[in-house]
């Protein structure tokens, strides 16, 4: 038996909260369209929610010269979206733009033993002070003050380093399309330009669509930094493999390996959508999933879901538009000790061996989402044994195309290659169904992420 680790309830309620944060702007971000909607999202939304009582976001000029205030909240924002006094501050000057320049997020308990110190509006004697980075390249700064001394802790500069790499990727994406807009909406004059002159156009485009990529790049590692690493996974189950590979750079599939209270938490979800719209729904999710075990434990699978759900509805009404989205998962929850599984599903069933034959069953229809016939999940509890494996998969593999007839690979042909290879080693088994996969999908491209989870207990 491990030892029992201390429970602090602040701390985690402040993690909770932190995540809250990053969980509502992220769901904001979906909507957002300008640069200015961006911004003020942060502004108004981010930062209100984290209590601060000012704060200022910068932006490079177009001449690449000065960082210029686009949005405030505080005193410098009086009243709707107007900036009081606006200043503009260049690379390497002040605060701001030492931060901008060192690519370095900071914290300084006293503003007034700091040299770089640029007064604005009101004296503040704290200050936090983040770059917003794209492709290695400093676009902007999120800057807060706080009339106390050592106000701001570390966990704020994690924080708003995780919102700065959102917006960054968000405001390269609004740049890319306003230039899009305006290609188009010139499109007849562009025609009698040189051939020349359009191509060097065309050429600064995918240009920036490259660079679009490296921010999603960028994403991609803070999605990964939230879901389990390889690592991770190994030492919680050395007798597993989990095979991920997503459509895009980021993903809508995700999973969840952890032990909690002396249970094992394995999971596989399917988000609506992929690439970036399915990694921010995936972030919604899966923090949806965190808070409903918190809140409901670690004994019964379908009550988690019915609470997942509840938390995911709720986070979309939110917003001004008719949001459907959500996401399809199987929820085990496993006791070492006992062997006995708990597991509900959302339109992904469960696969497990029983004396060398693979069993299924089967899921809920109906996603954990707003659907217009929402009925409680049900629990399932099944007694597995030494020696049995359990495998949960999404429907990325079964309906990727390919063969000599460019046919679905089907649950049916999964299965049977999950069952002719049971008594293998997991390894062995994951490298088999991975060359099967890469063989039927050959030069087609890839349809749908990935991702299928085999454990022996």
């Amino acid at each position: 038996m491990e030892p029992t680790v201390p429970f602090d309830i602040e701390y985690f309620q402040k993690k909770e909260h932190y995540l809250e944060v990053i969980n509502r702007f992220a769901t904001l971000l979906l909507n957002a369209k300008t640069t200015d909607d961006i911004v003020w999202i942060v502004a108004k939304n981010a930062i209100a929610q984290l209590g601060y009582v000012d704060c200022v976001i910068y932006l490079l000029d177009e001449n690449e010269e000065y960082f210029i205030q686009r949005a405030a909240h505080g005193p410098k924002n009086p009243v709707d979206l107007d900036i009081l006094n606006p200043i503009k501050i260049k690379l390497g000057e002040g605060i701001v733009g030492n931060v901008a320049l060192r690519q370095k997020g900071e914290i300084i308990s006293d503003t007034s033993i700091d040299p770089r110190y640029i007064f604005d509006n009101n004296m503040g004697l704290s200050e936090i002070s983040v770059p917003i980075i794209h492709n290695y390249k400093t676009i902007g700064v999120i800057d807060s003050e706080h009339p106390n001394r050592n106000f701001f802790p570390q966990d704020d500069l994690n924080t708003l380093t995780t919102i700065a790499s959102m917006a960054a990727s968000k405001l390269v994406e609004a740049s890319y399309n306003q230039k899009i807009v305006e290609y188009q909406a010139n499109l007849e004059q562009l025609v009698q330009i040189k051939t020349l002159e359009l191509n060097k156009t065309l050429e600064e485009l995918k240009l920036q669509k490259l660079e679009l990529t490296d921010s999603i790049s960028y994403a991609k590692r803070i999605q990964r930094a939230i879901f389990p690493n390889a690592q991770a996974i190994q030492q919680l189950l050395p007798n597993s493999f989990v095979l991920y590979k997503p459509k895009d750079i980021v993903a809508g599939d995700f999973y969840v390996c952890e032990k909690i209270d002396d249970k094992l938490i394995i999971a596989i979800a399917d988000c609506t959508g992929h690439g970036v719209p399915g990694a921010i729904i995936s972030i919604i999710c899966n923090n949806a999933i965190r808070r409903a075990i918190k809140k409901i434990g670690v004994l019964n699978a379908a009550k988690i879901l019915d609470k997942t759900r509840d938390y995911v509805i709720q986070t979309f009404a939110t917003s001004d538009e008719d949001i459907q989205d959500g996401m399809d998962i199987a929820l085990c929850i496993i006791d070492p000790n006992t062997f006995e599984l708990n597991y509900a599903g959302a339109n992904i069933s469960l696969h497990y061996t029983k004396q060398q034959k693979l069993v299924e069953v089967k899921s809920d229809k109906q996603p954990v989402g707003n659907y217009i016939n929402k009925l409680p999940f049900t629990n399932h509890t099944i007694q597995l044994h030494q020696g049995d494996s359990i495998y949960l998969f999404t429907d990325g593999l079964p309906d990727q195309f390919g063969g000599a007839k460019g046919k679905k690979f089907k649950y049916k042909q999964l299965r049977d290659l999950i069952s002719a290879s049971t008594q293998l080693p997991l390894q062995k088994q994951e490298s088999l169904i991975n060359q099967a996969f890469e063989l039927w999908k050959g030069n087609l491209p890839q349809v749908d992420d990935v991702c299928l989870i085999g454990v022996r207990p």
